[in-house]
């Protein structure tokens, strides 16, 4: 049924909200693995819906220039842009709150959990969500009918805006939501920023890891 055409696209993140209301420090370790199998459940439940992430989806205004290779390239570079902005400007604004970073050192099955969901889940998650379906929704009610990667003012700012306040770091998640968006429109691929953003979060785990920097995390 149209009426229940955002399902898929919501619900995914709906359970990973409900997770994250009752996560703590005390429970994380045990609790991140679950909420990751959920979510990931999730959107395999509702796989057949998600008609965005086909590869070779092209809206009727025509295929960007580029070629294959191009269009790869290019959401690589956008998500290490992306994130090593996230980086370089942490300290330079504060932070929506202000909590001890949980060190998950020394926990294997937790930090591989972490990695799985932070690269394979999130993104997919994610970008569903805010580019195949909030971008579009705020078009018209009926996003399936609206091509993706359909510009207006309104729908760019509302979903940059809500990025932002979807994380602590909200100035880099202003920045990161107005790239990805960016993208969205150059390419009118979703999945161009599912790559985006899971080389931006492979990246930052790269970073974290190698680091001990476990306030990104």
């Amino acid at each position: 049924m149209r009426s229940k055409a955002w399902l898929p696209y919501v619900l995914p993140l709906g359970v990973y909200m409900a997770f994250l209301a009752v996560q703590s420090d005390a429970n994380l370790v045990w609790l991140y693995p679950v909420k990751t199998l959920a979510v990931a459940g999730v959107l395999w439940w509702f796989r057949q819906s998600y008609t965005e992430l086909t590869a070779d989806r092209v809206t009727s205004r025509g295929a960007p220039s580029g070629g294959a290779a191009y269009n790869v390239i290019l959401p690589v570079i956008v998500g290490f842009v992306a994130i090593a902005t996230w980086i370089v400007i942490d300290p330079l604004y504060p932070k929506l709150s202000h909590t001890a970073p949980f060190d998950p050192s020394g926990q294997y099955v937790f930090i591989a959990f972490r990695l799985v969901g932070a690269v394979l889940v999130v993104p997919v998650m994610e970008e569903l969500f805010w580019r195949a379906f909030l971008i579009r929704w705020l078009v018209k009610e009926d996003f399936k009918s609206v091509p993706v990667g359909t510009f207006t003012w309104p729908s760019f700012l509302i979903t940059v805006g809500l990025f932002g306040a979807e994380h602590n770091q909200w100035l880099a998640g202003l920045i990161c939501g107005a790239l990805y968006n960016w993208l969205l429109y150059r390419t009118r691929r979703v999945w161009a920023c599912v790559v985006a953003h899971a080389t931006s979060n492979a990246a930052l785990a790269a970073w974290v890891l190698a680091r001990g920097d476990w306030k990104f995390w």
